[in-house]
Order: structure tokens, then C-alpha cells, then sequence
């Protein structure tokens, strides 16, 4: 049958191609040579607007067919328009990968992963299953009796099966030795739970630092951890497109005709399920059910707490748009705490094509402007407020104020002072235009910017040292069998921690391979001496302990193979972040308002 298949290719391409040369003449050189617009790059190939919207449209009928309830809105949308980029991008990194690794699948492999590895979402198909299980001779026998079934699995396991044996090469060739099992082994299975007396510093409040320490502190450490770069700085105009007053003034026009047509006695839930743009009420009736005040935007809440039972409101206008609200009935009269029960149709105003166009001419004339002015000056003609990005580190992955904005990123890391950009909108759907301050190769952290963080970070520092004073006092105190009594008459904590292991974060001081050794180092009923950690003081107590059983770990296949599979999962993961990371992929969608 494949084979059948593989004809009818071929004798398809061959039709294809015919048509494809002959066409050219008709179209005519020139156009056939001229550049198609396309969406971005992956490695070099292109994403095209028509394969976007096939894989937007094939992501949008997934999520309704398995939330048939669900309307889409506009955040959920642009959620959903992510993940077709996202899975547009994975596919071809994948393909890429599939070819460089030369991973070969062959129609007997295709056909043995059908038959043994039926997905897990299909083996919960009622007509697969015999009281209440998957029946496999049920599914191998629609395999065999059913073409479409066959050519619908067919087309599954050809699309994922290069993939799995991609994943098993990598996986394979992790290096995973009987001695990287131990070590994984010995890591989860030596366990300690106990107590532990913390010397804890945040008591420690009389601490200052002046600002000459930390001034000091700065310079001192000025080349080793301000010093960055390289980097780029911009200072740019964000244009909202938002909905203008003429918009609101028609949309209201529309709300008042909705509202005549209501007060004429057409029915109210009908109206709203035909006109409202909240689908979440709309669907309802209109209805929002009760609330009290507090719930609602201030202006919708008082036009409806300003309503009888029955009575319809004058349009009201709010950030959403503009509402036409009928209050239902009045459930509670308690002027403490009123409630009512209401509905409302939402006219959402959304700014219109004339709108738009003045703002892009109004953005067009901005940029012509920013050519030959500074972006103050610019921004002061036209009432904005200019923003600095501050440093933006040329491998950065956002940008402050902007977010992330791979097109806007590559054209910041080779631009010179003074250049402008193009028009790019940003995933807010604002159109942006930037002007680079600077671009350099290194630079220092804005004093200022850093400031608090030293102070913190000194004052920190002081803490922990005037903790351990008082740590060598408490234990020249007390003898050790006294430690745990007497440490909160002392004001310290005593903070319990559970099957701790190395690499957990430890009560009070987060993760500390100081702790790790010594909290390890005891057996159980153990006491620990004074600890000095760069992160605190303290004093550790065992009270129970479970090491792991190395004799009887090389003789459990199973348990290794466990471990095995966690230390190639995420060597796979480690792999693929890092591929992912290196691969070359050009984002120009916010060039065509996406």
C-alpha cells in the first residue's frame, strides 16, 4: 500500500512540476523572482504568513474541540497565536535536528510502532476497549479493517516516530555509568531529618552603613561585578491604539438603538446574547448574577446601585466600553452592605480604521521628526512621556518596558547613536519607534541603579558577623544539652526540616553545601558543633537518618533503570534547551501587527 502511495507522489510531483514551469511564463519572470514576504527564520527557512495562519487555525480548532465552552478572547487568542508560533519554530528545529543526526525511519517501523504503541488517548476510546479496558486485538483489528483508521494512524506515527528515535540517540549517547547511577542514588537516598538552632541575623536590627561604605564598596568591586557588556540603551514612544472619542461616540450611537429596542419591548436576554461583547454574560442572557458594591469598576457600580428593579440605564461608559444595564432585583437592602442582582449588554469600542490610519500617519510623521530632533523634544510636541530602556545586553532576551522582541533586539545589537527604527509593534500591539543613546562593547552599572542592592548586600554581611558573636557567646553559655531549650528564651529559632538531602534549600539559609556536609556527617541522635556558614550560624540535630544501601542498589535492575531514565530525561532536556538556545530563529511578526 505505501508503495501505492509512493507512485502517486511521484506521479503528483511530476503533474506539480509541470504546471509550476508553465506557469512561470505566464506570470512572467519578474514576478516569479520577486521576494515573498515571510514571517520569520528558523535556521535559515523561512516561515511564511500562509503556513502561520494554517498552524494558527489548526491550534485554534484544537483547543475548541477539547473546550467546546470556552470562548476565545483576545488574551486568550494571543495566547493561542504563541503557541502556533511556538510549535512552528519546535517543527523545524526538529526536522533540522532529524536530518543532522541522520535519523532514518522505514515503513516496517512505522507499521511495528502502530501495532505495539498505540497512543494513550486512543486506548481510552470506549469502542477499543471490553469492560472498561483497552482491548488491544480490538484495536489491531480496526488496524487491519479499517483504511482511513489506518491511514489516519499512519500519518501519527510517521510524524512523531523520527522524533522518539532522535530522543532515544541522545539519550543514548548521555553516558550514563553505573557509577553516575551511585552517585544519583547516594544523592536521593542520604537522608537526614532533624532541628536545627538558628542564629538568626534578620534579629539584628541596630545595623547601618554609610554612604561612603557603600560608595566604597562600589568602586572597589566596580571591574569584577559592575562591568558589563556588551550593550545597547534606547529611549523610544510607545503609541497606544486605542479607540478614539469619535469611536466611543459612534459606539454609543449603536447602544442607544439597542437600548430603544429594549424600552419598546423586544426581549433584553435575546438582545444581549445577539449584541453584548462579554461573552462570559452574554451567553446567559446578559445576566452577572448578584454582587455587592465593590465588585464592579466604580462607573458601572454606580449606575447600577442607582436603579429600580426593571429599570434600564442611559448607556454608561467604562474602560471596557460602553454598558446598558438592567438591575433584576434588589437583594439586599442593608445600606452596610447592599446587594443587587443585574445584567448588562457590553458594547466594547475598539478603535476604527479611521483611527488607525491617523495614528500610523501621526507615528509616520513622529519618526520623519525623531530624524532630526531628540526624542525629548519629540515626545514634548506630541504630549508623551519618552522611556529609557536603561541597558539592554546584546544576548538579552527582553526588553524592559517592551518585553520580548527578537526583531527590535537584532536591530539594537548593530545600530549606531542617534538611529531611529522602523514602526514596530510590540506584543502590547503598541507601535513603537526607538532611538538608540548608546551602543557599547562594556559599561558600568548605573551607581544609583545598584545602590540599595550594595546596601543590602553590606548590610547583610554585618548581620551574619555580629550573629556569629552571639553565636560563640550562646555556646560559651550553655552546655550543648542545653542548646535546643534554651534557645528561644535567647530570642533564636529552632526550625525542623525533613528528610532533607543535599541540594534541598535548608531552613533560613537556602541551599548551602556547608550545611549539606555537616547535616549528612551525622548519624542519628547526633549534635553538630557550632557552625560558622557565609549564609548564618547555626547548630544542627539529628533525629533520624536513612542512608542509602549501595549492595543492594547494584543488585535492583529496576531501581537502576529508574534512575537511569531520570539521568537521560534530562540529559535530553539539557540537550534540547541548549539547542534550542544556539538555533538561529528571526522573529519579524510585530512588522506586520502580529
Amino acid at each position: 500500500m505505501l508503495d501505492n502511495l509512493r507512485k502517486k507522489q511521484k506521479i503528483i510531483i511530476y503533474f506539480v512540476a509541470v504546471i509550476f514551469i508553465l506557469g512561470m511564463g505566464a506570470m512572467g519572470l519578474v514576478e516569479f523572482l520577486t521576494p515573498k514576504p515571510y514571517l520569520g527564520k528558523v535556521e535559515g527557512k523561512k516561515i511564511t504568513p500562509e503556513m502561520y495562519q494554517a498552524k494558527v487555525q489548526e491550534v485554534y480548532s484544537r483547543y475548541s474541540e477539547n473546550n467546546p465552552d470556552q470562548p476565545i478572547d483576545d488574551n486568550l487568542r494571543r495566547s493561542l497565536e504563541g503557541s502556533a508560533w511556538q510549535e512552528l519554530v519546535d517543527s523545524i528545529l526538529w526536522d533540522k535536528q532529524i536530518k543532522k543526526h541522520k535519523i532514518k525511519v522505514s515503513e516496517s517501523d512505522i507499521l511495528t510502532e502502530m501495532q505495539n504503541n498505540p497512543p494513550q488517548e486512543l486506548m481510552q476510546n470506549e469502542s477499543l476497549q471490553t469492560n472498561g479496558r483497552f482491548d488491544n486485538s480490538k484495536y489491531l483489528s480496526a488496524l487491519k479493517n479499517n483504511p482511513e483508521f489506518f491511514l489516519v494512524m499512519e500519518d501519527y506515527v510517521s510524524s512523531y516516530l523520527p522524533r522518539k528515535r532522535l530522543q532515544e540517540k541522545i539519550m543514548a549517547e548521555a553516558g550514563i555509568t553505573l557509577d553516575s547511577l551511585k552517585t544519583e542514588y547516594i544523592k536521593e537516598n542520604d537522608l537526614v531529618t532533624g532541628k536545627m538552632l538558628f542564629f538568626d541575623y534578620n534579629k539584628i536590627t541596630d545595623v547601618e552603613v554609610s554612604e561612603d561604605e557603600i560608595k566604597a564598596y562600589y568602586e572597589e568591586h566596580k571591574e569584577d561585578k559592575y562591568k558589563k557588556g556588551p550593550a545597547t540603551r534606547i529611549k523610544y514612544l510607545a503609541f497606544e491604539q486605542g479607540p478614539s472619542e469619535e469611536d466611543y461616540a459612534e459606539m454609543k450611537r449603536s447602544a442607544i438603538q439597542v437600548r430603544d429596542r429594549i424600552l419598546a419591548g423586544e426581549d433584553f436576554a435575546e438582545l444581549a446574547r445577539a449584541y453584548s461583547d462579554d461573552p462570559g454574560s452574554a451567553q446567559n442572557g446578559g445576566s452577572l448574577g448578584e454582587f455587592g458594591r465593590g465588585r464592579m469598576v466604580p462607573e458601572f457600580e454606580q449606575a447600577a446601585f442607582s436603579l429600580q428593579p426593571g429599570e434600564i440605564s442611559e448607556p454608561v461608559k467604562t474602560d471596557f466600553g460602553w454598558h446598558i444595564i438592567r438591575v433584576d432585583r434588589i437583594v439586599s437592602s442593608n445600606p452596610a452592605e447592599p446587594k443587587i442582582e443585574a445584567s448588562h449588554i457590553l458594547f466594547k469600542v475598539e478603535a476604527s480604521q479611521t483611527t488607525l490610519a491617523e495614528l500610523e500617519d501621526k507615528v509616520l510623521e513622529a519618526q520623519e521628526m525623531l530624524k532630526k530632533m531628540s526624542i525629548d523634544e519629540v515626545a514634548k510636541a506630541y504630549e508623551m512621556e519618552p522611556k529609557d530602556s536603561d541597558w539592554v545586553a546584546h544576548d538579552a532576551q527582553y526588553i524592559p518596558g517592551i518585553g520580548q522582541h527578537p526583531q527590535l533586539l537584532a536591530w539594537m545589537i548593530k545600530a549606531k547613536p542617534g538611529q531611529v527604527s522602523e514602526i514596530i509593534r510590540d506584543q502590547q500591539n503598541r507601535m513603537i519607534l526607538a532611538k538608540v543613546e548608546d551602543n557599547v562593547k562594556e559599561y558600568y552599572e548605573d551607581f544609583e541603579k545598584v545602590r540599595l542592592r550594595i546596601k543590602y548586600e553590606l548590610e547583610r554581611e554585618e548581620k551574619i558577623a555580629q550573629a556569629k558573636i552571639k553565636a560563640d557567646e550562646f555556646v560559651a553559655k550553655y552546655s550543648p544539652a542545653e542548646y535546643f531549650d534554651k534557645a528561644e528564651a535567647e530570642g533564636w529559632k529552632v526550625l525542623d526540616f525533613t528528610k532533607y538531602k543535599r541540594g534541598n534549600s535548608a531552613p533560613g539559609i537556602g541551599v548551602s553545601d556547608v550545611f549539606a556536609d555537616h547535616a549528612l556527617a551525622l548519624e542519628e541522635g547526633e549534635m553538630s558543633d557550632l557552625i560558622h556558614d557565609p549564609k548564618g550560624s547555626y547548630i544542627i540535630m539529628a533525629t533520624s537518618r536513612q542512608k542509602p544501601d549501595l549492595e543492594a542498589f547494584e543488585k535492583d535492575e529496576e531501581a537502576q533503570e529508574k534512575i537511569r531514565t531520570t539521568l537521560e530525561t534530562k540529559a535530553w532536556n539539557r540537550w534540547y534547551q541548549n539547542m534550542r538556545d544556539n538555533a538561529e530563529i528571526v522573529d519579524r511578526r510585530a512588522e506586520y501587527g502580529i
